[in-house]
């Protein structure tokens, strides 16, 4: 090779390099901006997740009040059995107080009875009296 074809051969490569450093620069734009791209991308995803956090958070508070309405559902429905059996034993203590009542009814009808056969005895043991 000659010093003619070195020196051309040596040109020829400087351009080739620096056709692909161009091109170099050019993928490196390219990156740039795909970085560029990715980081707004971030920025989205990190917003997107404050959203979840906030959405996540009013869930809690939501479950939160659920727990609340469930525990004082819980304690309606012990009140209620509560009262069902109290009504119960009332209920049971008047269906002893009406069969009481009903034999005290019939002791004051046959008191009346004997009452009115006792007044019956006296009327007319008065009339013969007065006689």
């Amino acid at each position: 090779m000659t010093k003619g074809e070195y020196q051309e051969f040596v040109e020829f490569l400087g351009r080739q390099f620096t056709a692909i450093d161009g091109r170099f620069t050019t993928i490196d734009r390219r990156f740039d901006a795909i970085d560029q791209r990715f980081l707004a991308s971030d920025h989205r995803f990190d917003a997107i997740d404050q959203r979840f956090d906030t959405i996540d958070e009013k869930f809690r508070e939501v479950f939160g009040h659920f727990d609340e309405i469930y525990r004082r559902l819980d304690r309606l429905e012990q009140e209620y059995y509560t009262i069902v059996q109290a009504l119960r034993r009332i209920e049971g203590l008047l269906a002893d107080e009406i069969g009481r009542r009903e034999v005290l009814e019939r002791s004051l009808q046959e008191l009346k009875e004997q009452v009115a056969v006792l007044q019956a005895r006296i009327n007319e043991l008065e009339q013969r009296i007065r006689r």
